[in-house]
């Protein structure tokens, strides 16, 4: 029986769609984990899956999942001194870690994600502020990497997905950041040649694009979503949980009303999102 932990608190928001979502895929136990309970060292060892949901972490102070990725870097857990994120990639050797939007910010501030050569310790990457200047809301089209082959989006090639964030815009250099240029640009060429697991396409061309709003936040090469060497942690910016059923998507009553003209009932419209084959992905990965 698959059982996920969902973490919720101190400002996490969408935790109920993500374990909503779980449920439908057929995970047999979905229990939400409190953000403190996580750093306290709670056992989640007889789970499979770890679901990090999108949000405003602590507010977003010092930047979106600033805060709760230096806890985790931080935190003790146990008698023996070993800290939060060893617990974590120690879960991960034998289940799946997934963030999605806040989530996403979290693990990539905590090196866990892109994780260049299973090297951890450090931050490669990071979220800065879209290049739109504001918190912007979307439903932007996503391409999956299919040179990557991950098992969460099996079987799908583009899909259009809700974008509802600040800070998503991913980045390797900054003038005011502890890496140089030059390894700004190594990192760069690795992540794109190795971790990249979705981008933003122009819905026209379906190619990576630097357009807004098809690129909601100025992301370099386009980059929407990353994972780690083994595979098992990934995530991205965008909310697939907002969407696991198509009276969700913004597009329903149009695609509802097309249908109805070329003489379907609403028992012929599919019930389920294609959103939602990637929790089910997920939860079959891991059964």
């Amino acid at each position: 029986m698959v059982k996920v932990y969902v973490v919720y608190g101190e400002g996490i928001g969408c935790h109920e769609e993500a374990a909503h979502a779980y449920r439908l895929a057929g995970a047999g136990i979905v229990e939400l984990i409190h953000m403190r309970e996580l750093l306290a060292g709670k056992d989640i060892s007889d789970g499979q899956i770890l679901n990090l949901s999108g949000g405003f972490l602590h507010g977003d102070i010092l930047g979106a999942g600033m805060c709760a990725a230096n806890e985790i870097e931080h935190a003790v857990v146990g008698d023996n001194g070993e800290r939060l994120k060893e617990l974590l990639l120690r879960f991960a050797q034998k289940g799946v870690i997934y963030g999605q939007c806040n989530g996403f910010q979290v693990l990539v501030r905590t090196g866990l994600l892109p994780g260049i050569d299973r090297d951890y310790s450090r931050q490669t990457a990071t979220l800065a502020p879209n290049d739109c200047g504001s918190y912007f809301v979307s439903q932007v089209m996503h391409l999956v990497e299919q040179k990557k082959n991950h098992f969460a989006f099996d079987s799908i090639d583009f899909l259009y997905l809700p974008c509802r964030h600040g800070e998503g815009k991913v980045v390797f250099y900054s003038p005011h950041g502890s890496i140089s240029a030059e390894d700004a640009e190594q990192n760069r060429a690795r992540v794109n040649a190795e971790h990249v697991l979705l981008r933003y396409v122009h819905p026209e061309t379906r190619e990576q694009t630097q357009q807004f709003p098809y690129n909601p936040n100025g992301s370099i090469d386009a980059i929407a979503g990353l994972v780690d060497p083994t595979g098992h942690i990934f995530g991205h910016m965008a909310h697939p949980e907002a969407i696991v059923h198509p009276s969700r998507d913004p597009w329903w009553f149009h695609m509802k009303d097309e249908l109805r003209r070329q003489g379907y009932s609403l028992r012929d419209i599919v019930e389920e999102g294609i959103a939602l084959s990637i929790f089910r992905n997920v939860v079959e990965y891991v059964r």
